[in-house]
């Protein structure tokens, strides 16, 4: 055998088994629990909930919070971070947004990335003093049920839209869907 085989015959073989990988991460499915198993979570963390939304409506600087509980957008107070941190433990948060129209999404389940589609599932909070003139990136869309087959569709997966099914006058569970 050619010596330019034995090393191209590999590098082809390394090529498509990076590139059968690369399909199947970008490719996977979404395992998002049950409707019924977020309502229980919440349920379960409601005062978790009412405590952290008080905590970030005394810091309005806050925009984003990673699960350690440190703020990444806006000049945030960091003398909330252990306590951020400690209620993100709690409920089992990735993270938590904070919106422009003054709504909380705490994002419990779900995944995304740059190259992949995003899909995440969690609690969100909408005040009912919200700013009304506030742009959002995703209007929410009220629907009796945030399971897959009871969404939108487009392409046989879920169209991209924020989804959400009240629970109480200010609480809603969210699913968020992104190509």
């Amino acid at each position: 055998m050619r010596p330019s085989l034995k090393i191209l015959l590999p590098l082809s073989f390394l090529v498509l088994l990076v590139a059968v990988c690369l399909f199947l991460w970008v490719s996977r499915e979404h395992q998002l629990p049950s409707e019924q198993f977020a309502r229980d979570q919440f349920d379960a963390h409601r005062s978790d909930y009412a405590h952290f939304v008080a905590l970030i409506r005394q810091d309005p600087g806050t925009k984003s919070i990673r699960n350690d509980g440190n703020p990444t957008a806006g000049p945030a107070d960091s003398r909330f971070a252990p306590e951020y941190h400690e209620l993100m433990r709690r409920i089992g948060a990735q993270f938590v947004d904070v919106r422009e129209d003054g709504s909380v999404e705490f994002a419990l389940w779900g995944s995304g990335c740059a190259i992949c589609s995003d899909s995440y599932m969690g609690v969100r909070y909408f005040p009912e003093d919200h700013n009304p003139r506030a742009r959002l990136a995703w209007a929410p869309k009220l629907v009796s049920s945030l399971e897959s087959k009871r969404l939108p569709q487009e392409r046989s997966s879920v169209a991209d839209g924020l989804y959400v099914v009240q629970l109480e006058p200010e609480w809603f569970l969210y699913r968020l869907q992104t190509k």
